[in-house]
């Protein structure tokens, strides 16, 4: 959160998938503004943040889940997922079908454009049409509550994703809750911080309407304080009206009164990145500033692969949706649920696969055979 191709309509529905999803962000401003790049250079906290990032791009392996069912998983389910509209939605709506399909069961997608309204709407569809699931990635339980508490009494069991929820009355599950965009953040602390080498003045570019997004930056400003106390930091919010039009133009208005900023980061690199290295190279900064950020379409990584980016947080969609059919299946087979964290990747030029510049894709490449595995099937 995590994000997603929202240069269109970002306002609507796109926005309640910054997923994980997405995730970020400082409240407010930030407490240090302006000033010059901290030159400490090197130190413990240089050194931990350098042994953290080494190992976050280190492409992942395993999707982090271990336990088996261990119980028959009824076949004949039908999952109904409810998409937001935009590309990354939809492409999300053909992982969950085929991740079904792995399971003995059917899916299909009901789509809306994001807004409570149509949201609500599709739920009492699904409901109406005898869904033994519902998904709905990022939505906050106050927008479908009657909708939650209608399945709930009919037995139906209803995931999400990219949440700020909590699990329980009614929430089966939150895949890539707070705690994933914390760890997202902390990690984009340490990249930044490592490669710095202690000499970061970093602006923080949040979209504080997208609530999940909070987590990912209260950490990132935490972990980036412990790494290098005295590391400049500012943040500077972006209304969501502001997407997909002038946002470069805010950060780069904000670059250029601040002089001294050499790393920007987005909590979502799709949604605010559009455009932004462009407009850079423009304003003359492109070789002043460095930009890392956390999700990404085909063009973040095709901007990576330019070296107009310097390293993204990748956001697994294969593995979150899976992870949520995988609460689908322990439910339906009595089993007790089982959390974990989708993989975490900080992909750069060096590492970035081929497959990155054509849009989705997985990080752990055979996250399919770990669930069907998992799941007896």
């Amino acid at each position: 959160m995590s994000t997603l191709s929202l240069r269109n309509g970002a306002h609507k529905g796109a926005a309640l998938l910054v997923l994980g999803l997405a995730l970020v962000a400082a409240t407010g401003c930030g407490s240090n503004s302006g000033g010059s790049a901290a030159q400490s250079g090197g130190g413990a906290g240089v050194a931990e943040a350098q042994t953290l990032t080494k190992q976050a791009t280190t492409r992942p392996t395993s999707i982090g889940l271990t336990k088996p069912i261990g119980k028959p998983v009824p076949t004949g389910k039908k999952v109904v997922f409810i998409s937001c509209g935009v590309e990354a939605c939809e492409i999300q709506g053909n992982i969950i079908k085929q991740g079904a399909a792995d399971l003995g069961w059917t899916a299909e997608t009901i789509g809306t454009d994001g807004s409570p309204e149509q949201l609500q709407n599709a739920f009492k569809t699904a409901l109406r049409q005898g869904a033994d699931g519902v998904i709905i990635n990022a939505v906050n339980r106050a927008s479908v509550a009657k909708q939650i508490e209608q399945a709930k009494k009919e037995g139906v069991a209803f995931v999400t994703s990219a949440s700020v929820d909590e699990p329980g009355d009614g929430i089966l599950a939150n895949i890539a809750d707070k705690r994933n965009s914390g760890n997202i953040g902390e990690h984009l602390a340490a990249q930044i911080v490592a490669d710095s080498n202690g000499k970061a003045n970093t602006l923080f570019v949040n979209i504080s309407a997208f609530q999940i997004l909070k987590a990912l930056g209260d950490q990132f400003s935490s972990s980036y304080k412990k790494y290098c106390p005295d590391c400049k930091y500012d943040a500077l919010d972006i209304p969501v009206t502001s997407l997909g039009k002038d946002a470069p133009d805010r950060i780069v208005s904000y670059l250029r009164s601040h002089p001294q900023v050499n790393y920007v980061v987005l909590s979502v690199s799709n949604a605010l990145g559009a455009g932004l290295p462009a407009a850079l190279r423009a304003a003359g900064l492109a070789d002043k500033v460095k930009i890392v950020g956390q999700s990404g379409d085909s063009q973040t990584f095709q901007d990576l692969q330019a070296k107009n980016i310097n390293s993204v947080a990748a956001y697994d969609y294969y593995t979150v949706d899976y992870l949520m059919l995988d609460a689908l299946a322990r439910h339906f087979a009595g089993a007790p649920p089982q959390r974990a964290n989708p993989p975490l990747w900080l992909v750069t030029p060096e590492n970035m696969p081929a497959e990155a510049t054509k849009g989705l894709f997985p990080v752990v490449p055979t996250y399919r055979d770990e669930f069907k595995k998992l799941w007896g099937k």
